[in-house]
């Protein structure tokens, strides 16, 4: 299964998934070791 030219993916696609995967861990990074820091935020409530 070699990935082919067709198949492949556009480079700003992987970009953007890379970014979003990137921010979400440091959320929760930042969720762990800043918990104060959330309890401000309105979580739809």
């Amino acid at each position: 299964m070699e990935p082919t030219d067709k198949n492949k993916p556009a480079p700003i696609v992987l970009i953007a998934i890379a970014v979003i995967v990137v921010m979400i861990i440091f959320y929760f990074i930042l969720l762990m070791y800043f918990p104060n820091m959330f309890e401000s935020l309105d979580m739809g409530k």
